[in-house]
């Protein structure tokens, strides 16, 4: 009696696999009738992965790591084919010797092989055969997939602010994901960054296509896909590998789809995006070791001051130079340039002066209120709903009351909201009240630096509701301050 395992694996939905529980079935029936014995815990089963990569699947390797241990479990792997253990000769060969050393054998109970050598070329053919097989399957499945591209037929998950409405069937525009993504374009346009973006749609309880929290990097490729002006984009992204295909493998075709933003939106969200995603940006403060990290700027290479410490001795230098690649130094002792930053913008406001002066628009008040209308609208579908509930005997008189009361008292609150937002003058203040916008915001903001006990996250936020950055030059142990302000 030989102890053993089962090793299932079923990759597609096509016809020539047998489902899992028909290979367990015949792998069970063959161990029984060759006196092997199986235990449960040694039945390993992995469904929708292919073979051609061993380190994508957990459940083989949890195998291969149980057939190397010192206890020995087993002595014989069982599968239905050759092709289920790998389709990739070269690893094949390697785990069937490691295996052998280890004193376990694989079989395949629907290809016998005969004894010897010529067992072994034989099963090397069915190695080469199952290689072979998954190289051309994967060729005409790309060529299939380029076709269809190629005629503007989208082949992929629905992007946020879409509806599936059928295999084959063209995606229609869901309006209330739709504003999600127009707001996210606007917002870009305004000046906000990925992390800014997506922790206010996670703060607004919007989510991903799949339900998740939005991340910067998930914001990032909402604004770059061009299924939202019509277009269908395929083999842009390599998952298996994770990286990005060269442009020029990338193919983008006009889509049947009605599309979301406008040309001009786009292309501005294009050219600003070329912009940022190769410039120095500021850090999210959370992720910074001093509320001035990101901030501060070298004057002779552009890059951040880097935030160390020596001896309990915080300080900011160029982390160019320190990489060799600037020729000049930018040390600076960090309770120093904290009192240096404190002290310019108290002269701001004592002296009236502003330089470096960036006005972003602000159209953010007209898209939370289209947002919260469309809340609206739900609620009072939601109220219909109850109320046809109520009237087919479902809910009782108590719960109907109970439920139109909490759903009133919500919409209550989005209207009140709305009130709020439209007191917000829409048309863009001029420059002069701009500036007397921005220094009221620094003293708000100089009274938070100077608050010993506001954290350094309260206070990175604080100066980076005012600046964009703040440029050192060591030579004359200056700061130029760029601020910027909302319209």
């Amino acid at each position: 009696m030989q102890n053993g395992c089962l090793y299932i694996r079923v990759s597609t939905g096509e016809q020539l696999e047998l489902s899992p529980d028909a290979q367990e079935r015949l792998l069970l029936d063959y161990a029984h009738k060759n006196n092997i014995l199986i235990n449960k815990e040694h039945i390993f089963s992995e469904n929708g992965i292919s073979g051609r990569k061993a380190d994508k699947r957990p459940e083989f390797q949890k195998m291969i790591a149980l057939a190397k241990s010192k206890e020995h479990p087993f002595d014989v792997i069982l599968v239905w084919k050759f092709s289920r253990f790998a389709r990739n000769q070269e690893e094949s060969i390697v785990y069937k010797s490691l295996l052998k050393r280890n004193n376990v054998d694989v079989i395949s109970i629907s290809e016998p092989l005969p004894d010897g050598m010529i067992g072994t070329l034989v099963e090397r053919i069915f190695e080469w055969m199952d290689e072979y097989y998954s190289i051309n399957l994967s060729a005409e499945v790309k060529r299939g997939m380029t076709e269809n591209a190629l005629h503007g037929n989208y082949q992929g998950s629905i992007p946020l602010g879409y509806k599936h409405v059928g295999y084959k069937e063209v995606p229609t525009v869901d309006e209330e994901q739709s504003l999600i993504v127009k707001r996210v374009f606007a917002m870009f346009l305004e000046g906000s960054t990925f992390t800014q973006i997506a922790r206010w749609l996670n703060q607004n309880e919007c989510h991903t296509i799949r339900g998740g929290a939005f991340e910067s990097r998930t914001v990032r490729y909402l604004l770059q896909n061009p299924f939202y002006i019509g277009k269908v984009r395929w083999n842009y992204y390599d998952r298996s590998n994770n990286c990005y295909h060269d442009s020029k493998d990338v193919i983008i075709a006009d889509g049947r789809h009605e599309p979301i933003i406008d040309m001009d939106t786009w292309n501005r969200t294009q050219e600003r995006l070329s912009k940022v995603i190769h410039e120095r940006k500021p850090r999210d403060v959370s992720t910074c070791k001093h509320w001035l990290s990101g901030i501060l700027i070298c004057s002779s290479c552009g890059a951040s001051l880097a935030n160390s410490k020596i001896k309990n001795v915080r300080y900011f230098q160029c982390y160019k130079f320190t990489k060799g690649i600037c020729k000049d130094s930018h040390y600076v002792n960090a309770k120093d340039a904290e009192q240096h930053i404190i002290t310019g913008l108290e002269a701001v406001l004592e002296n009236r002066s502003i330089y470096h002066l960036n006005i972003i628009k602000n159209s953010q008040p007209d898209n939370e209120i289209a947002l919260l209308n469309k809340a609206i609208s739900k609620l009072d579908i939601k109220l219909s709903k109850i109320k046809d509930a109520y009237i087919d005997g479902i809910d009782t008189l108590e719960e109907y009351k109970d439920n139109k009361q909490r759903i009133l008292q919500e919409r209550d609150q989005l209207t009140t909201k709305i009130h709020e937002l439209s007191e917000i003058s829409p048309a863009a203040l001029s420059r002069e009240d701009s500036i007397e916008k921005l220094f009221d915001n620094i003293r708000v903001s100089l009274e938070i630096l100077k608050n010993e006990s506001a954290t350094y996250i309260e206070k990175g936020n604080a100066i980076r509701n005012i600046v964009e950055k703040i440029v050192f030059n060591k030579a004359d142990n200056s700061y130029a301050f760029y601020y910027y302000s909302h319209s």
